[in-house]
C-alpha cells in the first residue's frame, strides 16, 4: 500500500526543526494584540518565527493562524 508522504518541517543547516530543543520561537503581535496583552489578555500573535540556539540562524516562520495559536504565550 502507498503511505501519504509526511510533510518534513523546515530546518536549520545543524538539524534543528520548530518541535527541537533548540529552538526558540519569537512571537509578533500587532497593534490591538499588544494593546490586549497590556490589559492582561492571552493574544494570538500575527506571525511566529524560529531561531536556532546552536547556530543562530532563523530558519522557519509563519503567519498562518493555526501555526500561531499553538506558541499563544
Amino acid at each position: 500500500m502507498n503511505e501519504a508522504p509526511v510533510a518534513e518541517l523546515p530546518h536549520c543547516k545543524c538539524g534543528t526543526d520548530r518541535s527541537s530543543k533548540f529552538s526558540v520561537c519569537h512571537r509578533e503581535y500587532g497593534f490591538l494584540g499588544i494593546l490586549y496583552l497590556m490589559w492582561g489578555g492571552t493574544s494570538v500573535p500575527t506571525k511566529v518565527s524560529f531561531q536556532c540556539v546552536k547556530c543562530g540562524r532563523m530558519f522557519d516562520s509563519s503567519t498562518r493562524e493555526s501555526v500561531c495559536r499553538k506558541y499563544i504565550k
